[in-house]
């Protein structure tokens, strides 16, 4: 631990993606910077989060692809899953990540303080280790960056046994017979297919008219319609009113709009809880600061830089979208601002998403209910993976799509809706596009390479500015 009494020019309280990528920025630009991390550097998205679970997620989609493999001419024998296997890669990847992420910090000159972090004033943070303070530290600048941690409702009985948050469920070694899900969102969706393709009895409930709730309707009206395919009980407007454990659990529940009284009863191996994320704002110090809030959130500036001169906060804490990469970006901004460089404002409208659901769910910007509600004139570009060489190669190509909104006198994109393989992957695009201003007749004048994914994209551009070029294989 270093040396007590420093002095630093910035300290970061939390070291998740927003928190590290602050204080190496931080460094590089000079600042003699402390990094206090209660647990361990990397945070929810590396040890409980978007690591671990993509990791299983690949397993299963190799699974599935063997599975089929005859499809592809490949001749299989016996194929079974060794989950306990899947499980120790998947803390193999972690281990090697967090490796790379305390390298990288010791790199550049951080001084980490594995303990917990207090604010006493915006001049002076308290490191504290089992309850008692063991250091104090002098600051210019402080980051907040605690992150966020699963909700669970209070008439819940919790028990890390049979009732699960996402955290719990990456430490087990075995593959549950039967699991419900409470909540449709990233999180439930994609565990509904990771546990749907190593062959358990899933059921997602969620509250609201349609899971994956922020995406464009024609998305996850086809997510549903696929999971449904796949033996998933889908479950939407319908609320969870109690639960019970019995060896498992036993569920009440009934439908939002059923006013007859009439409630159903499910049982399963294991309740997982996909409901929300809530901030961890709890014992750093803030409640004596009057700082602005906006809901449960931190309120900023375009800077992130909070209500008190010096104090910034950044990721999970200063409201949605709760993602990795969005804590990323408030993490460089953050720093720029508190260096004086000149920044570029994040456009919150402008962040990709990522569903890591088989196939993928990927999107930026405005669905087209936003857009019209907003008052846009719109214009709608369409494209099918039916249609598409490299999705038929892969035999990837049912269901998926690529769904352009735009802005009809101008050709303003205003969102891109994708569903199909791996589209995540050329989501940046969208966001580059929207940076430089671009629009509908700029993409469908970019040249894509042949044969690729991503060529559906160009189509559903056409498919605006004249007529997408596969027009009669549709």
């Amino acid at each position: 631990m270093p040396v007590s009494n420093s002095a630093f020019d910035l300290a970061i309280i939390g070291g998740g993606p927003a928190g590290y990528v602050a204080a190496i920025k931080a460094a590089q630009s000079g600042l003699k910077t402390a990094l206090i991390e209660k647990e361990k550097v990397g945070g929810t998205c590396l040890h409980k989060g978007c690591i671990p679970t993509k990791t299983l997620l690949y397993s299963a989609e190799l699974y599935r692809k063997f599975a089929n493999a005859g499809e592809y001419g490949i001749t299989t024998g016996s194929l079974n899953v060794d989950y306990p296997l899947i499980h120790r890669r998947k803390e193999y990847v972690v281990k090697r990540l967090f490796q790379g992420v305390q390298s990288l910090l010791k790199k550049n000159g951080v001084d980490v303080f594995s303990a917990e972090g207090r604010i006493i004033s915006n001049q002076e943070v308290s490191i504290v280790s089992d309850g008692i303070e063991t250091n104090r530290i002098k600051v210019k600048n402080i980051i907040l960056a605690t992150g966020s941690a699963p909700f669970i409702p209070k008439n819940i009985p919790y028990d890390k046994k049979y009732v699960l948050t996402s955290d719990d469920i990456l430490l087990r070694e075995e593959i549950p017979k039967s699991i419900i899900i409470v909540g449709g969102g990233a999180v439930g969706i994609e565990f509904a297919c990771l546990f749907n393709a190593f062959g358990t009895e899933v059921t997602v409930l969620e509250l609201l008219e349609d899971i994956l709730p922020s995406e464009d309707k024609e998305i996850n009206g086809t997510v549903k319609n696929l999971l449904i395919r796949r033996g998933v009980n889908v479950l939407t407007q319908t609320s969870l009113e109690k639960v019970e454990i019995e060896n498992g659990v036993k569920l009440e529940i009934k439908g939002v709009n059923d006013i007859s009284g009439n409630r159903e009863f499910l049982h399963a191996d294991l309740l997982l809880l996909a409901a929300g994320r809530v901030p961890l704002l709890d014992n750093i110090g803030i409640e004596e600061m009057s700082l602005n809030f906006d809901g449960q959130y931190l309120r900023t500036n375009e800077g992130m830089e909070t209500s008190q001169r010096g104090v910034y906060a950044i990721g999970d804490i200063t409201g949605a979208p709760l993602l990795a990469h969005k804590a990323i970006n408030e993490g460089i901004l953050s720093v720029t601002h508190l260096t004086g460089k000149d920044m570029h404002i994040i456009n919150r409208k402008n962040i990709p998403r990522v569903v890591y659901s088989f196939p993928q769910v990927a999107s930026i910007g405005l669905t087209q209910k936003e857009a019209e509600e907003m008052g846009y004139k719109v214009k709608i570009g369409k494209f099918p993976f039916a249609a598409n060489s490299m999705a038929i190669i892969e035999g990837e190509s049912l269901d998926g799509f690529v769904k352009i909104v735009s802005e009809e006198k101008y050709g303003e994109i205003l969102g891109v809706h994708a569903i199909g393989h791996h589209v995540g992957e050329w989501m940046w695009g969208l966001s580059l596009n929207s940076i430089l201003e671009g629009t509908v007749q700029e993409v469908s004048n970019a040249i894509f390479p042949h044969p690729t994914l991503s060529e559906a994209l160009f189509e559903a551009a056409h498919s605006i500015v004249d007529k997408p070029i596969c027009n009669a294989v549709e």
